[in-house]
């Protein structure tokens, strides 16, 4: 019975602090396949050229399974990582791999883009952040609950006093 009890309270807990931790941190992760579309402005290798600093950027934090698009509406060709996009046209990058990447990028004045791909939240994460703290919380429980309530004494191993 004790085992029961420090079990389904050790469960609860895991529960509580594994989905409270998810829904506080979920972000990004949950949203549904996203396509991203960066323009490159007419002008923009000469203004590279002549030392300018290029298209402004946001951060490129994407998720896993996003689709970055690269439309050139420049009059030169220009390069993201394994893209090549002549003027005029776009080319598009499946994000379907977490990692930190660093890309060639000829229409940044420093010539290398970062662009950070985040893994999705899945259910088995979600399972094993329970179980992890599950766990060790009712092997706690339950060593504490033998010390603050001992098990009774068996009266049979007893021996008379004489």
């Amino acid at each position: 019975m004790r085992l029961a009890v420090t079990f389904l309270i050790g469960l609860l807990v895991g529960v509580l602090v594994g989905e409270g931790a998810y829904w506080l941190l979920r972000g990004e992760s949950e949203n549904a396949p996203r396509t991203i579309e960066i323009v490159i402005p007419p002008g923009t290798a000469a203004q590279i050229a002549k030392g300018g600093a290029g298209p402004v950027l946001p951060p490129m934090v994407f998720t896993e399974g996003d689709v970055l698009v690269v439309r050139n509406e420049d009059n030169v060709s220009h390069q993201l990582g394994p893209l090549w996009i002549p003027p005029g046209s776009a080319a598009s990058l499946n994000l379907d791999r977490p990692s930190a990447y660093s890309m060639a990028c000829s229409f940044q004045s420093s010539q290398i883009l970062g662009i950070d791909v985040r893994s999705r939240i899945r259910p088995i994460d979600r399972f094993q952040g329970i179980l992890a703290v599950l766990i060790p919380t009712w092997m706690l429980l339950w060593v504490y609950s033998l010390v603050a309530v001992p098990l009774p004494e068996n009266p049979a191993s007893q021996s008379p006093m004489t």
